[in-house]
């Protein structure tokens, strides 16, 4: 019984997420970000897993502090294209009261007509 993983090339990393062509240069970003580098017959690739989760790590970190215990629900409508849904707008800025008081007649007048 053998379990496949998706692998993306270093190649294919260095187009579509670094920017860069040369294969040094990749192998150094992979190092900086902890990302094994693993060899076979088709050549050098990572696990697509691994590489994901060094792309939303700085994601998941600002999620977990603003969020708390709440932040894996975050991300996975995150993942999902349904972060809109999860997001509280707030109070209704209509019905919303102000704890503005007007210093002036020209003030006193505007808070009147928008109110």
């Amino acid at each position: 019984m053998y379990f496949y993983l998706d692998r993306t090339s270093l190649k294919k990393i260095g187009e579509e997420i670094i920017n860069k062509k040369d294969l040094r240069t990749i192998r150094r970003w992979c190092k900086k970000n902890h990302l094994l580098i693993f060899k076979d017959a088709s050549g050098e690739f990572v696990y697509t897993a691994d590489l994901d989760l060094v792309c939303d790590g700085p994601l998941i970190l600002r999620l977990k502090q603003k969020y708390g215990n709440g932040w894996l629900e975050y991300y996975k409508a995150y993942l999902n294209g349904e972060l809109l849904n999860m997001l509280d707008f707030g109070t209704d800025t209509k019905n919303a009261k102000s704890d503005y008081i007007p210093k002036g007649q020209f003030a006193s007048r505007i808070s009147r007509k928008s109110a």
